[in-house]
């Protein structure tokens, strides 16, 4: 049954909240005079401040952050002018060690909650890319504004933020878009780098003007039609061709120690049949087959697959066209190793399926602590023993953490 939300007609409750810890979702959670929890966006464990209650249930609320009125020691001043309204970052105001420290509090939080894991073993978060944790994102999807403005939305809104910088986008990107003339007409812009290739696009939605195509041009930023085109990135020695419509991980330097951690963790022999599931363009699968006797690559997307059989040229990778819940039938009855990277909701009723496989190791790569403590719960209930949950910052100044979980095969299974 559904709770009942504050009335609308009553007037919002100002409150002063001590917090103690930080939610799954990058909000602090405190507690109102009554217990209940409450939590807030902007606020950090161990400050207490004044917050408007905007929404109150039986068993939790919600809250607006008036006013800090004992800081943490580790709240800074957000360097970017757009921070607060745009929902873009949600963690500016955090010392960035101490953003990783609360990710990996978060993670080890919801693998012993909905894992059900009482010591996970939960390594400190790597970082990686510059040392202040902007200019690493190498695409963006920004709307665009009536007024041809470039702009994030607001968190938990529609209502767009005009944004004239945005200092997590790579230096190649930033300056394409600071060159950007009002995109009139468009609704939407898009924009990607090799980071490691130089290589850029900027791609428009909408019914661009003739004007402001010109007037990029003009400003060497060459538009083009959002979904039709392509570049490349190096990712360690390999050279990857990605399609606009593909997936790729957003920091360059977080997909290289990704696939650090899964080879070195899988640590494929030459007599090896793997499965890398949700693989896309193949950021795993190509290091894998260079080793490995047989890759399995399933992938559901075809401009990735596209790009897949691109890089599969001359390597002992079979791919298998198709979303990884119709796979099993293509899948062979002997497999050594398996690595999956899963959308936000994680494997789900996958992860049984991964498990009735008998592989020897499964590498889970995760963006989500929840989906991976689902899908942990899982494979563990099904013969795998965690030996290891490595974080990663692949999205400083964000809530958001990458994780790769390390499975083994229990010897009685």
């Amino acid at each position: 049954m559904t709770e009942p939300a504050t009335s609308p007609e009553s007037a919002p409750e100002s409150v002063e909240v001590t917090f103690h810890g930080m939610a799954h979702g990058g909000e602090a959670v405190g507690r109102l005079d009554d217990g209940v929890a409450i939590f807030v966006a902007g606020a950090l464990p161990g400050e207490t401040a004044r917050v408007l209650v905007t929404q109150r249930k039986k068993r939790w609320a919600r809250g607006e952050l008036v006013e800090v009125l004992k800081p943490s020691e580790h709240r800074v001043q957000p360097p970017c002018p757009h921070f607060g309204p745009c929902g873009g970052c949600q963690w500016q105001h955090i010392e960035l060690g101490q953003q990783r420290e609360l990710k990996r509090e978060v993670l080890i939080s919801q693998l012993q909650h909905l894992g059900g894991i009482e010591n996970p073993p939960v390594d400190p978060v790597r970082a990686v890319g510059p040392d202040d944790g902007f200019g690493y994102r190498n695409h963006a999807m920004l709307a665009v504004t009536p007024e041809g403005k470039t702009a994030y939305r607001k968190a938990r809104s529609h209502e767009l933020v005009p944004i004239d910088a945005c200092p997590l986008l790579h230096p190649l990107l930033q300056e394409w878009h600071a060159a950007m003339p009002p995109l009139l007409g468009a609704h939407g812009l898009e924009l990607r780098a090799g980071t490691r290739t130089g290589q850029r696009l900027a791609m428009v939605q909408g019914q661009l003007s003739e004007d402001s195509f010109n007037q990029a041009t003009e400003r060497g930023v060459p538009l083009k039609r959002a979904g039709h085109d392509e570049l490349s990135e190096m990712v360690g020695a390999e050279k990857f061709r990605v399609s606009s419509k593909a997936f790729f991980q957003v920091n360059t330097e977080g997909a290289e120690a990704l696939t650090e951690m899964v080879m070195s963790f899988l640590d494929p022999q030459a007599k090896d049949t793997v499965v890398d599931l949700y693989c896309g363009v193949g950021l795993f699968t190509v290091p894998l087959a260079r080793k490995a006797a047989k890759v399995f690559a399933v992938e559901g997307n075809n401009a990735a697959v596209r790009d897949l059989r691109f890089h599969a040229k001359g390597l002992p990778i079979h791919i298998v066209g198709t979303s990884v819940e119709r796979a099993a039938e293509q899948m062979p009855t002997r497999l050594d190793l398996v690595v999956a990277d899963p959308p936000r909701e994680g494997l789900g009723a996958q992860a049984e399926w991964i498990a009735s496989l008998k592989a020897r190791k499964v590498a889970l790569v995760s963006c989500d602590p929840a989906a991976m403590a689902r899908d942990a719960k899982a494979l563990i209930a099904n013969g795998y023993t965690l030996k290891r949950v490595l974080p990663i910052d692949l999205f400083p100044h964000t809530f958001h953490v990458e994780a790769v979980g390390e499975f083994e095969l229990s010897p009685t299974s």
